[in-house]
């Protein structure tokens, strides 16, 4: 120390940026939360940077190679646990062949069917569900983002009261559900006429548009009432008929009083 003067203050070295390990070890919860889960947070990391890795040709064609017989799958509803809905989607799919299931973000799975065959049997021999909430198939995409993924349709059983019995076979029922939605299948207790209370059929539904609450039928001469009800819905607005929220948050609720009737997918991006 220099005569008369006081202790020098130490040198305090500038900041440097922290490793990766670094960062990791200081907060021993990174891993229990995303970045992806936080809008404002994901706002300011993609302002950070313009750093961009181009991915080639040959990139993409080894994972269209890889990924070719895969889907990408979701629940339409809340499905149970992921080790049970692994366990019971692989045996109901064992007489197909192997089918990997692996967890996504945001609800989705990653399905890594073993040959293109047993791709043809989950899309085409479906729909399958799990107490009865439906599992929607989409194939395998590049650049699929499943954190900010929609569905944007849906497939959902649907009943038909009141429909002629006359109208009951594959092409009356295509024709007449087409104003509803696209038709994958029918119950095979309405294609045989087994039980006639009413006609049930399984739709493809565009999630965007309202449900419909029923329509008229018939000629010249006649017109019948047919009600349709949707099983195991989830969320649903009495209101719009919009899945995917309730009447108390409806943007576009006009009250009248009248009641909507349920008795209870592919993917868009999220914005």
């Amino acid at each position: 120390m220099a005569s008369g003067g006081h202790a020098p203050h130490p040198v305090v070295p500038p900041d440097r940026p922290q490793s990766w390990a670094q960062v990791a070890s200081s907060n021993p919860h990174s891993s229990d939360t995303s970045p992806l889960q936080n809008p404002l947070l994901l706002a300011k990391l993609k302002s950070s940077t313009s750093q961009f890795v181009r991915i080639d040709g040959d990139a993409l064609a080894r994972a269209h190679l890889k990924f070719q017989n895969s889907l990408f799958g979701k629940f339409f509803g809340k499905p149970p646990p992921f080790d049970q809905v692994k366990a019971f989607l692989s045996a109901k799919w064992s007489q197909f062949g192997e089918v990997l299931i692996s967890d996504l973000p945001n609800g989705f799975l990653l399905l890594r069917c073993d040959s293109h065959d047993t791709l043809k049997h989950l899309l085409c021999d479906g729909p399958w569900s799990i107490n009865g909430i439906i599992l929607q198939l989409s194939p395998w995409e590049p650049f699929f983002e499943p954190a900010f993924a929609k569905l944007s349709t849906a497939a959902v059983w649907v009943q038909l009261h009141n429909l002629p019995v006359e109208f009951w076979d594959g092409n009356s029922l295509e024709m007449v559900t087409a104003h509803l939605g696209n038709l994958l299948k029918i119950d095979e207790l309405t294609a045989s006429l087994s039980r006639s209370k009413f006609a049930r059929v399984c739709l493809e539904i565009d999630l965007a548009k309202p449900l419909n609450r029923g329509f008229w039928i018939g000629d010249e001469s006649h017109r019948v009432f047919v009600v349709v009800l949707y099983e195991r819905l989830p969320t649903f607005c009495y209101s719009c008929g919009v899945i995917g929220h309730g009447s108390k948050n409806c943007s576009h609720s006009t009250t009248t009083g009248d009641l909507w009737c349920p008795s209870t997918p592919s993917f868009r991006r999220g914005s």
